[in-house]
């Protein structure tokens, strides 16, 4: 009984000692403006950081530049954060008189008994640095990911982490992937598109007059829409059936913008075709009367 009131008097009595109150209240006092510090620098060293790059690469160059310097910027930024918070957390325990540096040991010791359980973070992280280095893609890319050969992504890149990268689809369906998951990477966003379509026209029409006015007006495209790098050009007639004839078209367009280029090359020549009396094929209707056949 003498041992428990012992252990109970001693837990209590730094809490009846005013001295230590005082303590207390100017080590909290002194943990916050800590806490308040860090938030300041990392936001003047993240503003630092965001107005290097876009000094750097926003106000001369553009396109692929203005991708890479958001992916470095959410990256470095990231790191700032983690650096500063490492600092005031190992200071303010400093301060309360415990011991960081047996925390770090004891923290290698058990990270040590964990390391084969956590393979899979080790694996995620290492896969972060490769799809950063290496350009794989950066933020505001649209790519495709696949794992084990089944598509598991496809959109837009929000960010890029050192674990996880964020990827919303056209549908507004944000996805978190492991990076250690993705086995295959289709990025969009690298090379200029290619819009490809199939134009189908009467074959009461004639073919060689068709096609040269398209020659003729196809250049009028990429004069009305700055995403087509090139005019416009017929490849030839695609296919022939017995009521029709299918003219393919192409045009170079931006990077990822080849399925809205397509649908204006369809729109526009749709137009162009009402407007010079162009036919395409319509369904015929074959009526018969059974009485009449013998």
């Amino acid at each position: 009984m003498n041992k428990i009131n012992h252990i109970i008097h001693k837990l209590i009595d730094p809490f009846m000692n005013p001295d230590n109150w005082q303590k207390w209240i100017e080590q909290i006092i002194i943990g916050i403006l800590y806490i308040v510090i860090a938030f300041i620098v990392i936001k003047l060293l993240q503003k630092v950081v965001e107005k290097f790059f876009t000094t750097k690469y926003g106000t001369k160059r553009v396109g692929k530049s203005d991708k890479r310097a958001k992916t470095l910027v959410n990256l470095i930024q990231n790191i700032i954060s983690y650096v500063v918070w490492f600092i005031v957390a190992t200071t303010i325990l400093g301060n309360l008189g415990i011991r960081v540096e047996s925390i770090i040991a004891g923290a290698g010791v058990v990270g040590l008994a964990i390391g084969f359980g956590a393979q899979t973070l080790v694996k995620d992280v290492i896969t972060g640095f490769f799809i950063i280095f290496e350009n794989q893609f950066d933020v505001g890319d649209y790519v495709r990911i696949n794992t084990t050969g089944t598509t598991v992504a496809e959109g837009t890149v929000q960010s890029i982490g050192m674990r996880s990268t964020r990827i919303l689809s056209f549908a507004g369906d944000l996805t978190i992937l492991p990076n250690g998951t993705m086995n295959e990477i289709v990025n969009f966003s690298i090379h200029n598109g290619m819009a490809i379509v199939e134009i189908p026209v009467s074959n009461n029409e004639d073919l060689d007059v068709v096609e040269s006015k398209l020659e003729k007006f196809l250049p009028t495209i990429k004069e009305k829409y700055e995403i087509f790098i090139k005019d416009p050009e017929i490849l030839g007639v695609e296919a022939v059936t017995s009521s029709e004839s299918t003219i393919k078209v192409t045009g170079e367009t931006e990077p990822n913008t080849h399925a809205t280029g397509a649908r204006i090359l369809r729109r526009e020549i749709k137009s162009f075709f009402d407007r010079e009396n162009i036919k395409v094929p319509s369904p015929t209707m074959v009526s018969y009367n059974p009485k009449n056949i013998q």
